[in-house]
Parts: structure tokens; sequence; C-alpha cells
């Protein structure tokens, strides 16, 4: 695949997870607030829906997917605006890819030690 394409569907996969991901992380953020603030209560936050918002499996998920999407996309068009020569940008979309797979696994090692049972290091 071409480098023009490439930042092309870079360009709107920054675009089309921005407004989902900024939704999420209102979320996340306040149910975070609901379990210790009293006041969020006037929005329906008690510590109850909170909580089970706040450590929804399925919410975590939904924002490291969209995270990681977003995040490496982003930061490959700000790179490729900054980085004129195409050996260094090559390094860097390497390095970003690394990256993002790096912060994958650290996610998904997280996520699996979560489940009942099952005990991965100190624990």
């Amino acid at each position: 695949m071409g480098e023009a394409r490439r930042l092309r569907i870079y360009l709107k996969l920054v675009e089309i997870t921005s407004i989902p991901l900024t939704v999420l992380l209102l979320i996340y953020i306040l149910s975070g607030y609901g379990m210790v603030s009293p006041s969020l209560r006037i929005l329906g936050f008690n510590y109850a829906f909170s909580a089970r918002l706040h450590t929804s499996p399925w919410l975590r998920l939904s924002i490291v997917v969209l995270t990681v999407l977003h995040g490496h996309s982003g930061l490959a068009v700000l790179a490729r605006k900054k980085i004129r020569s195409i050996t260094a940008w090559r390094l860097v979309e390497t390095g970003l890819a690394v990256l993002t797979c790096i912060f994958l696994l650290t996610c998904a090692y997280a996520e699996i030690s979560t489940f009942r049972g099952l005990r991965f290091g100190r624990g």
C-alpha cells in the first residue's frame, strides 16, 4: 500500500474515532467521579451505577480499541507532517507500530489477569 493511501486511512481513522472516544472517556471520567463524589447523583451517577459502569469490560475494551486506532493514526499523521526524510519516516512508523503492539499486549495482559481464578505474578 502506498504512503499517500496509508496517510489518508490514518486521517480517516482519526476523524472516525475522535467523537466516540471523547464520549467514552467522558463516561469513564464521570463514572469514576460518581464513585467518589455524591454531587453527581443529580446526573444519575450513584455509587452502584458508577462502579458497574466504570469497571465494565466492554467500556474498557472500547476505550482501548479506539485509543489504539486514534493514537497510532494521529501520531503517524503528525510525524509525517514533521519528518521529511523517507527513511526516518519509515523508522518512526515502525517504532509507532512497535509501541502500539506493546500497549495492546499490556492491555491484554491486564485484562486477562482480571478474570477470576487467574493470578499472574504476585497478583
